[in-house]
C-alpha cells in the first residue's frame, strides 16, 4: 500500500458516511445511525461503529435502540477500522444479509484521464434538465429516495459548484442522459462519489468517461489525491487499470429488527 496522506485515509473513512439529504440522525454515543422519515419501510443505516464495550453488549443495545426508534431493518456498516471486534459477526449470525462488498481505492491526480468511446459525452450538471436525470438515474439504480423539493436540491448543486466544492456530472450514451456521479473537493482531495450508470448503458465506456471528468475537475481544482469506492464485479477493474491502488475495504449486512 502506497503510503497516502493521513488526510486521505481520512476523506475516505468520510466517503459514504455523511449521512444523505433527507436523513436524520439517530443519536447513540458509540454509533451514527440514521433514518429516512418520509419512508418509514426504509432500512435505517448504522454508519459506522466505534467502542470499546463488549460486542455482544453493544449489539444488543444498538439493536433496542433501532427498534425503539421504529426501524423495521437496518443496514450496518462495517470498515477495516471499526470496532469493537467481533460485532460484524454478531450480525451475521443474527441472520443478517450481505448487500454491499466494496473495495476503497486511491491514486495521484496526475493528468492521466480515461479514454472516452465512441458516442459517449459528459456534461456539467447546471439546470433542472441535468438534475432531473441526475436524481432519476439514482432512483433507478440505487433506489435513492425521491426528493421533496427538486429546486431546492438544484440550489444546493449549484451553490456547491459556484463554491467549487462539489459538482455533479452527466453521462450521455448516444444522445440520451444514461449515467451521474459526483465529484466532492475538500483539502486536495477528490471525492469520487455517486456513479451510476443505467443497466441498458452499461460497458458502453460511459462510467469511465464520467471518471475521466471528474479527475479533470479534481486538477482544475488542484487535488492531489482522488479517492473513491467500488463494487468488486462492476467499476473496481476500471479503476485498477486506470491506477488506482486498494486502500481498505467496507461490507454492508441487512438485518430486519422486528
Amino acid at each position: 500500500m502506497p503510503p497516502f496522506p493521513d488526510v486521505v485515509l481520512q476523506a475516505i473513512t468520510r466517503h459514504g458516511v455523511v449521512p444523505g439529504r433527507g436523513y436524520v440522525t439517530l443519536g447513540h454515543e458509540d454509533a451514527l445511525i440514521t433514518h429516512y422519515p418520509p419512508e418509514p419501510e426504509r432500512a435505517f443505516v448504522v454508519h459506522w461503529t466505534r467502542s470499546q464495550r463488549e460486542p455482544a453488549e453493544l449489539f444488543g443495545e444498538l439493536t433496542a435502540h433501532l427498534r425503539d426508534a421504529g426501524a423495521r431493518s437496518a443496514q450496518w456498516w462495517f470498515r477495516d477500522d471499526s470496532s469493537p471486534v467481533g460485532l460484524e459477526e454478531l450480525v451475521l449470525a443474527a441472520g443478517a444479509t450481505t448487500v454491499e462488498d466494496q473495495v476503497c481505492l486511491a491514486r495521484a491526480v496526475d493528468g492521466r484521464l480515461p479514454v472516452i468511446a465512441p458516442g459517449v459525452r459528459v456534461t456539467l450538471l447546471e439546470d433542472a434538465a441535468g438534475l432531473d436525470a441526475m436524481v432519476d438515474i439514482g432512483v433507478g439504480v440505487f433506489d435513492d429516495p425521491e426528493p421533496a423539493d427538486r429546486a431546492e436540491l438544484l440550489a444546493e448543486v449549484l451553490d456547491d459548484l459556484e463554491r467549487a466544492s462539489a459538482a455533479w456530472v452527466i453521462g450521455w450514451l448516444d444522445g440520451v442522459p444514461v449515467g451521474r456521479a459526483r465529484v466532492g473537493l475538500e483539502h486536495g482531495v477528490a471525492a469520487l462519489v455517486g456513479a451510476a450508470v443505467l443497466s441498458q448503458a452499461r460497458r458502453r465506456g460511459v462510467y469511465a468517461a464520467m471518471l475521466a471528468a471528474r479527475l479533470d475537475l479534481a486538477s482544475t481544482a488542484r487535488c492531489h489525491t482522488a479517492v473513491t469506492k467500488a463494487r468488486r464485479t462492476q467499476s473496481l477493474p476500471v479503476l485498477l487499470r486506470e491506477g488506482f491502488t486498494v486502500i481498505g475495504h467496507e461490507r454492508a449486512h441487512l438485518l430486519a429488527t422486528t
